[in-house]
């Protein structure tokens, strides 16, 4: 049997612009929302996992999902400012034809044991994770509103919170019974690639996806001034109900030299 890859490079934009990261407190403001609220980004970044390929003839591909408390499989994270990340490549995809993926939007408490979090999961490396009953941020993106009434704050250790800034951190796993603060904000996204595409050992096709952070904000009817400081999961369920119009399909290459344009 033949395999090959497949390759989903995620672009970060706001409605129409390429995204393009602030210092954190800048107060440049580079963007607006269809409010008119003025703002910048200083951080974007979210989870994907649990990669499937489908195809017109019943192909199915599903990435290895799995996680030790060495190291996991199947899970990626996208930073903005780390252009390494923005590239999946999915390994041991089945010769054939394709034409569309579905991922999932943050990590689901499905398969994850308490205490094995290992690879881009692990906490000690930096990983989003709140806690076991919150789960990971599945997104998070953080910059500076013209409406924005945070106030500075110095936590010590190097540690501080600029004026004007907000952060939108969008997780949960799971919900608990009896409190209403715990909802599930994973979200699981299909698209369709408008065309097929071939894998192959030579063929390493390539899915340019969109994500527009913009669709999120406005889904949301963001006020800046009332909305700040989203951490928990119940304040961050009106932005997760739009995670599917954020993602689309810009066009696939049928190349097998890596992502042109």
């Amino acid at each position: 049997e033949e395999f090959g890859t497949f390759q989903l490079y995620f672009d970060n934009k706001v409605g129409q612009n390429e995204l393009v990261l602030s210092e954190p407190g800048s107060t440049t403001y580079d963007y607006e929302t269809a409010n008119g609220e003025k703002f910048n980004m200083s951080l974007l970044g979210y989870y994907v996992s649990k990669i499937k390929l489908e195809g017109p003839n019943g192909e199915l591909f599903e990435d290895e999902v799995s996680v030790s408390a060495s190291e996991s499989k199947g899970y990626y994270q996208v930073l903005e400012n780390d252009a390494s990340t923005h590239n999946i490549v999915v390994e041991n995809v089945p010769a054939g034809t394709y034409n569309k993926v579905t991922f999932t939007i943050g990590v689901e408490e499905d398969g994850i044991q308490e205490g094995a979090l290992g690879g881009v999961l692990d906490p000690a490396n930096g990983a989003w994770f709140w806690n076991w009953n919150a789960g990971y941020i599945g997104l998070a993106m953080e910059g500076t509103a013209e409406n924005s009434p945070q106030q500075y704050v110095d936590w010590g250790g190097g540690a501080e919170t600029q004026e004007k800034t907000f952060a939108i951190h969008i997780g949960g796993w799971k919900e608990v019974s009896g409190n209403e603060n715990f909802v599930n904000n994973v979200r699981t996204i299909t698209l369709d690639f408008g065309t097929t595409v071939s894998v192959s050992e030579e063929l390493s096709p390539n899915a340019h996806i969109i994500t527009d952070v913009l669709k999120l904000l406005d889904g949301a009817n963001i006020d800046f001034s009332s909305t700040y400081s989203v951490h928990a999961p119940k304040a961050g369920s009106p932005f997760a109900n739009h995670l599917s119009n954020a993602f689309q399909v810009n066009h696939v290459h049928q190349s097998s030299n890596g992502h042109g344009d």
